[in-house]
């Protein structure tokens, strides 16, 4: 299905090249919207621009307040002046992903967080974080906490710390006397959201690029 209305100028974009000497995730947006092509900025590596070549294949992700998207696309051209720009063909068609609340991904890492209390946040605990998506996560803790616990959780992505505030709505108690418990994200900005999604993608990425899933 092609969701045209979803492509303007301004918006931000995560353009992924798969193969060769600059493989990795970039982020750009669109500069203008043609017909038959689309021009975005040139994205930045270690603070140069990043020398694509003409025929170069990219994956293109980018989400809106309701879903994220992925379409395919073909570097076409490079424009130095006035400002740098690639020209890349025109999606032949737009897939949806998931609803941006359900983009999820099995992740092991470590999470701290405080328990928000009427005298403010306890000493900070920790435990590891199991499951991530764009509405919640859960964790496993040895701490026992409680139905609608408000809690500030800090997870780290590949580029920076987030603190999360979020509640607690459901505990599941393990034989191993540890807790895995479910928390949804508590009034973030969508700007925060964008973030946990961005690195969900990069975490799929990865572990389809090793097989994995």
């Amino acid at each position: 299905m092609l969701y045209e209305e979803k492509i303007y100028e301004g918006l931000s974009i995560e353009l992924f090249v798969d193969n060769g000497p600059y493989q990795g995730r970039y982020r750009t947006k669109i500069e203008e919207v043609g017909k038959a092509i689309l021009s975005i900025g040139v994205p930045f590596s270690d603070g140069q621009y990043l020398p694509l070549r003409e025929g170069t294949k990219l994956e293109i992700e980018f989400v809106d307040h309701i879903s994220a998207y992925h379409f395919r696309s073909i570097l076409l051209r490079r424009f130095l002046a006035p400002v740098p720009t690639l020209m890349i063909e025109y999606p032949k068609s737009i897939n949806k992903i998931q609803r941006r609340k359900h983009v999820r991904i099995p992740v092991v890492s470590s999470i701290t967080y405080q328990i928000i209390g009427k005298e403010g946040l306890s000493e900070e605990n920790t435990g590891y974080l199991i499951d991530l998506s764009g509405g919640g996560l859960k964790f496993v803790s040895e701490e026992k906490l409680e139905m609608n616990d408000l809690l500030l959780a800090k997870i780290k992505t590949y580029h920076e710390e987030l603190d999360l505030p979020v509640k607690v709505v459901r505990l599941i108690e393990e034989e191993s006397k540890k807790y895995k418990i479910s928390v949804e994200y508590q009034e973030i900005s969508e700007k925060t959201r964008d973030k946990i999604i961005a690195y969900i993608f990069e975490v799929q990425r990865e572990l389809r690029r090793k097989g994995l899933i």
